[in-house]
């Protein structure tokens, strides 16, 4: 679904995103309002950029891995 370019940049989209809501929860703590949802979303977001971030590189992995074994398989016969 998402090549490994386009993850990073809603990675670095997330990671932003999830900064200015820290920010404007901040902002609207320092105002005398509780706990919001806010800073649960900001968590969230930083979360999935985490995940994206993780999964950089694994379809190439996947890919090598299943090249290399079908190489084997072929030389060994």
């Amino acid at each position: 679904m998402f090549n490994d370019k386009i993850r990073l940049y809603f990675s670095f989209f997330l990671i932003l995103s999830s900064f200015g809501f820290f920010v404007y929860g901040w902002i609207e703590r320092s105002e005398g309002n509780e706990f919001n949802q806010i800073w649960a979303l900001s968590f969230l977001l930083i979360f999935g950029a985490m995940v994206h971030l993780q999964k950089i590189g694994s379809s190439k992995k996947k890919s090598v891995k299943k090249i290399n074994r079908l190489f084997y398989a072929f030389s060994c016969s």
